[in-house]
């Protein structure tokens, strides 16, 4: 016992010696801060160029947005959404066969929200007879404070709907800033050919302008196959810093305004489900490099201990008596003893505590007609006077109430239909006991 004490107490300072050798050595990278010019667009990111707010904006007015982590090929799974939102400048470029799978989706009849300044040219298109261009016409510098609403929005007026429709219903005016870009597109002599099976609805649309001002035309949509795709010039407009700026969060509102799933693409931002997320959490740190020395101790210690070195020693006697031999000998005392006033109060008052939990009541204070109101709310086809006078007998057999088995098996099967109506695990079978016997 005293060697095996030694060989723990010497592992233990060898870890602690690498921990410090480690942390010694360890030379912290200076944060990069959250600016304009080195933007971060992930629904993860709380900063002001992060669009976190917007996120948190869909889930509390009742829409369904969820973060993709998945590439662009999976969009036409079984779980696809209806609305997918790329925010740009993305970490990961957009491949030309994530384009491809891309614009497949959107001509199946989806609509793709792009916010970018200078998206992708390939994902500037349409299936309509013309031609687009983004162009942005200033560029952030290094200084560019994103939380400074005036130095991002100077000498910027805000943009104004053009025509009533869908993007611009209950808004007055949205607030882009400096840097925005404008769209601008050009009528051709025939519409672009198209591989997607939607050649019957090819041309059917023309690019529509919603908001801009003197300068820039700020959202813009065109059809493509069967879908649309929503081009907004500025991700200002739904960032932290600038989704509270006049019109902007119902605008951030109306882009997505379909029924279904809201998809926020965080596969380009960097969080693919391809990655590993404990050694990202751990990037840049000597974490990582501590697990690694310490697993190679760790299996030092056991290869060293594998290995047999004198006589074999006898195995120990192994603990023959169960956890639950207790549990059963008390059930078997209760039901020989005829104890089933003890055996419903213990259900009961397991009942009473669960389910105060799951309603968010306070199990000591709340009387059973109230708890009972409250169950019917989540099981309208139960009564409420039914579930009380269930409970106040249950009481009544706690303090004293003569019973029998009969009646403890009706009430205690009452007690798990309702746990179960409820969604609440069974933790016992005392009432199978009480049938079996």
């Amino acid at each position: 016992m005293r060697q095996r004490l030694l060989i723990l107490v010497g592992f233990l300072i060898l870890i602690a010696l690498l921990i410090g050798l480690n942390a010694a050595s360890y030379t912290q990278r200076e944060k990069l801060p959250d600016s304009e010019f080195l933007p971060n667009r992930s629904t993860f990111n709380s900063g002001a160029t992060g669009t976190k707010a917007y996120f948190d904006l869909l889930n509390e007015t009742g829409r369904r947005p969820i973060r993709w982590t998945e590439p662009p090929s999976e969009l036409t799974g079984k779980d696809s959404p209806d609305v997918l939102v790329v925010i740009g400048t993305v970490r990961q470029e957009f491949t030309d066969a994530e384009i491809e799978d891309l614009m497949r989706w959107v001509a199946l009849g989806n609509r793709l929200v792009l916010i970018d300044r200078e998206p992708s040219p390939e994902m500037i298109k349409t299936t309509a007879n013309y031609s687009l261009a983004l162009r942005a016409t200033e560029n952030p510098f290094m200084g560019t404070d994103a939380y400074d609403q005036s130095q991002m929005t100077i000498g910027t007026n805000a943009a104004r709907p053009k025509i009533p429709s869908l993007l611009t219903q209950s808004v007055n005016s949205v607030q882009p800033s400096r840097y925005a870009a404008t769209m601008t597109f050009e009528r051709q002599g025939s519409p672009p050919t198209v591989t997607y099976d939607d050649s019957d609805a090819t041309g059917q649309w023309i690019p529509v302008v919603h908001f801009a001002n003197e300068k820039k035309n700020v959202v813009v949509d065109v059809p493509f196959g069967s879908g649309q795709i929503v081009f907004v010039s500025d991700p200002y407009i739904v960032s932290n810093a600038g989704i509270s700026v006049a019109d902007n969060s119902q605008l951030a509102l109306n882009l997505v305004n379909r029924d279904g799933t809201i998809a926020f693409d965080e596969y380009h931002q960097g969080f693919g489900s391809n990655r590993n997320r404990f050694f990202e959490f751990f990037a840049g740190t000597p974490v990582i490099a501590m697990f690694a020395q310490i697993g190679l101790l760790v299996a030092v210690v056991f290869f060293s201990q594998s290995r047999r070195f004198a006589r074999p020693v006898p195995e120990p006697e192994p603990d023959r008596l169960s956890k639950l031999e207790y549990v059963s000998a008390m059930a078997q005392l209760q039901q020989r003893t005829h104890g089933y006033d003890l055996a419903i109060e213990n259900i009961y008052t397991d009942f009473r505590r669960r389910v105060s939990r799951l309603l968010g009541t306070d199990n000591f204070k709340t009387r059973n007609p109230e708890l009972a109101r409250l169950i019917v709310e989540r099981l309208p086809d139960e009564n409420a006077d039914d579930i009380a006078a269930v409970m106040d007998r249950c009481a009544e057999i706690g303090f004293g109430v003569k019973t029998n088995r009969k009646e403890v098996v009706v009430l205690a099967s009452r007690l798990r239909d309702l746990e179960n109506k409820l969604g609440l695990q069974r933790r016992s079978r005392t009432t199978e006991r009480f049938r079996r016997n």
